[in-house]
């Protein structure tokens, strides 16, 4: 799945940059369930973009932080309802014009289980932020704010060529497996990330032939 370089408002360019970082892990996104909760403009815009795709699902739950924070207390019960509500999704996307973090780790490690272990993105659309940025260090886990999503876009509008034909099985699922738990044991930051990765393309330009499994052997064994 390409960028689409007519894309110019920043719901369009969000919703482009999350895809492509789910296609990353999950491949066919035919296949990929979405949920978005919110009741801020710029968030909906963007579920709109989801639902535009060829995504298996997206749901959108328009609901007032009032009504949700029922879900989130810190009752036992009130906690896995809102559990049942994410754990089926692949992205959930979460943002209210509020400091209150209806995401955190406990929570999250809980959902990971529920999935057993099968990874879950996260897009924190609140003002200041409703999940804390803790759970970004959980395997398997993958966090991302509006900025970091931004900056994903022009970083593939820049350097087009990550698709280009004959580079799309370096991102297999088993070395992206061993990718992601490298950046996750040195905590490189997103921009880090990109660097990385980019440099790793150049060598598979260079020598594409057995290249990549030198590369895998590297990143398990330092």
């Amino acid at each position: 799945m390409s960028l689409d370089k007519t894309f110019s408002s920043k719901p369009k360019q969000i919703a482009q940059a999350a895809l492509q970082a789910l296609s990353k892990v999950y491949g066919n996104l035919e296949k990929v369930k979405i949920i978005v909760i919110s009741d801020m403009q710029l968030a909906l815009n963007i579920a709109e973009n989801f639902q535009k795709s060829r995504l298996g699902n997206c749901r959108i739950l328009e609901e007032s932080l009032e009504k949700l924070s029922k879900n989130t207390e810190s009752d036992q019960n009130k906690s896995t309802n809102f559990l049942e509500q994410i754990k089926n999704f692949d992205m959930v996307m979460i943002g209210y014009k509020s400091q209150m973090k209806l995401i955190d780790r406990e929570l999250v490690k809980k959902v990971l289980n529920a999935r057993k272990k099968k990874p879950i993105f996260f897009i924190d659309c609140g003002i200041p932020g409703n999940i804390c940025v803790d759970i970004g260090n959980l395997s398997n886990c993958y966090l991302f704010d509006l900025n970091d999503l931004e900056q994903l876009y022009t970083s593939w509008i820049q350097n087009n060529d990550i698709n280009q034909e004959g580079y799309e099985d370096f991102y297999d699922l088993d070395f992206r497996v061993v990718l992601d738990a490298f950046f996750l044991k040195f905590k490189f930051n997103l921009e880090q990330k990109m660097i990385f990765e980019k440099k790793i393309k150049a060598l598979l330009r260079s020598d594409k032939n057995g290249i990549k499994v030198i590369i895998q052997n590297f990143l398990k064994n330092i």
